[in-house]
């Protein structure tokens, strides 16, 4: 199974930062890393579209430049970093996952996917995110859908736009046959998120092809 760090091993660093790539890096095979767009164009690595900091008022991500996001107290002592500067800390040899927050970036993160030297998945839970990924037709770059809690059936959506991934929530992997029907659809099964043992343990016996960890440490009993 490949080992995906989860915004850069989420339960160990400060999520979504170069720090978190510089950590994580040498024990996994790809950065998962969440992105949106910012006020002033720029593509950025974040989870969610508000901020903790109230500054002047601005809460949103989408209402703030890039240069104010970098000097955010944000993560740890970290701002939120641009999509450029946090892949240009990866390891060539490592892998990224892009999950796409909102469906109006596709564009401009497969341009910023083309540009790097990394394989490249392009992620999203936007049904038409992945519709537009798939409609640039574009090579060098895999394509998954992200499933969470949600009836089998939305693998239909990843096999209606040639993903080469579908990307479950765990407890589908465990609770359903999720895994089993993907992989009869010739789909590739990353898991996420997961954060034990026990946990993955499980999901190896399940046959999931990938883990988006939040530790390294969550591999210890999968043999």
């Amino acid at each position: 199974m490949h080992l995906i760090a989860h915004r850069g091993f989420d339960g160990q660093h400060s999520a979504n930062t170069v720090a978190a790539v510089n950590g994580a890096a040498p024990q996994a095979d790809m950065i998962e890393l969440d992105v949106q767009r910012c006020g002033s164009g720029e593509l950025v690595v974040a989870h969610d579209s508000l901020i903790d900091i109230d500054v002047d008022g601005t809460t949103e991500v989408a209402d703030l430049d890039a240069t104010a996001l970098a000097k955010l107290d944000a993560h740890g002592g970290e701002g939120i970093q641009t999509l450029d500067a946090v892949l240009g800390a990866v390891p060539e040899d490592t892998g990224v996952n892009l999950e796409l927050k909102e469906e109006g970036i596709v564009e401009q993160a497969l341009e910023s996917a083309r540009s790097t030297p990394h394989y490249v998945i392009v992620s999203s839970f936007d049904a038409e995110a992945v519709r537009a990924v798939n409609a640039g037709d574009d090579d060098g770059v895999d394509l998954a859908y992200v499933l969470g809690l949600t009836p089998t059936d939305d693998l239909e959506v990843a096999v209606t736009t040639d993903c080469e991934y579908v990307h479950p929530n765990a407890w589908l992997c465990l609770l359903t046959g999720v895994v089993g029907d993907a992989h009869d659809a010739g789909l590739g099964v990353n898991a996420w998120t997961v954060d034990s043992r026990a946990g993955a343990w499980a999901l190896a016996h399940r046959e999931v092809d990938g883990l988006i960890a939040s530790s390294p440490h969550v591999t210890g009993w999968v043999d």
